[in-house]
Parts: structure tokens; sequence; C-alpha cells
């Protein structure tokens, strides 16, 4: 971990008290961002309303079946045949989203880059426009692959239940309960979903 990162964990320690218990609990965690490719892309999609464990297999299954030597290519999404990727384990609606997001890139290679160029707000409308990818695909992308700071996915159920059961109260939509965080409510994000990974112990 940078020293920068770690500094900024440690001030938001000294702005709650309970987030220093966690960060405590946890340790300093990664917060390097991932690099976003079309491959990712499809990993996001894969990954919608299933478990890591869960969409890590199938997905696993998925690079087998192409090449688990290269890296998953829109043409090969194309490609591939729809029943084959059902049986793969992977929904109708997802095969579609995963189908219209490889012809999207075909025609638009470049679109990451101007994502990164965008401001959150307008980065995360235009990821929306993708079929397929909603507001929480679009918070992942942008706190995750773009390592924007400021990004709390309010929608994602893990948060809210993580964020109850630490604080005991319900994290409202306006997030005001976390403006002590800005800007840097990425990090609060990320070390609420660390801390469910690492069994949900008590604070």
């Amino acid at each position: 971990m940078c020293l920068k990162s770690k500094n900024i964990i440690q001030n938001l320690q000294r702005q709650d008290k309970t987030f220093s218990l966690i960060v405590k609990q946890i340790g300093y965690i990664n917060l390097e961002k991932k690099e976003l490719n079309f491959e990712e892309l499809i990993k996001i999609i894969i990954n919608q309303q299933l478990s890591n464990h869960v969409s890590r297999i199938i997905f696993q299954r998925l690079r087998d079946k192409i090449n688990n030597s290269e890296p998953i290519s829109p043409l090969s999404i194309i490609d591939f045949d729809n029943k084959k990727l059902r049986d793969l384990g992977i929904s109708h609606s997802k095969i579609s989203f995963m189908k219209e997001t490889a012809k999207y890139f075909m025609d638009y290679p470049y679109i990451i880059k101007k994502w990164e160029t965008m401001n959150d707000e307008d980065a995360k409308i235009k990821i929306q426009e993708l079929k397929g990818f909603g507001p929480w695909s679009a918070n992942i992308i942008l706190l995750f692959y773009m390592g924007r700071n400021n990004v709390f996915p309010y929608n994602d159920s893990t948060l809210q239940k993580a964020y109850f059961k630490i604080y005991g109260e319900r994290l409202l939509s306006n997030l005001s309960q976390i403006d002590w965080a800005r800007p840097y409510r990425s990090i609060v994000a990320r070390y609420l979903w660390k801390w469910v990974d690492n069994g949900a112990k008590k604070i």
C-alpha cells in the first residue's frame, strides 16, 4: 500500500471511531484500481445478483470454453452459441447483455478511454447506456476500475446490511451518515465489503 492511501485511511479513522475499529480489525486493504477492459465488463455482467464464489465459477467455465490463455474479446462473445452460454449457467438476460456489450465494443472500441475522461456523474450516465449496466454496475466500474474516490453504491444490499449491522441504523439514500468520509466514501464502501468477506465479525 502506498503512503498516500495509508494516510487517507488513517485520516478517516480520526473522523469516525467505528470506522477506526473496522480498520483495526481488518488492517490496511489494497486500494489499487483494476484494469478495465471488455473482459472485465463481461465479469461484471456475470456477477450481477450472484455471489462472488458462484460468479467466479461461471466466468472460469466461459474462459475455459473460449481460450483460457487469451482475453475474452467482443468477437468471441458474438460468435459464442447462446445455448452453450446458457449451459454454462448464464441466464438468458445476461447472455443478451453480453452480446449487446460485445456489439457496442465492436462499434466503439475506445469507449472505456472516453469514460475515463468524464467526471463521476457523466461517466455513470454513459456507462448505463450499455444494456444491462444499471446504477450498481456503473458504480462498481467507477469505484474499482477507475479508482474514483467518492463513490458509495447505496443500492448494494451487502453495503446496506453491513452498515446496519455495524452502526445499528439504516443507511439513508442521501448518504448523510457518511458525509464525514467525503471525498473518500469509496474507501468506506471497500471496508464494509471486506468486513463481510472476512466473516462479518463483531466490531
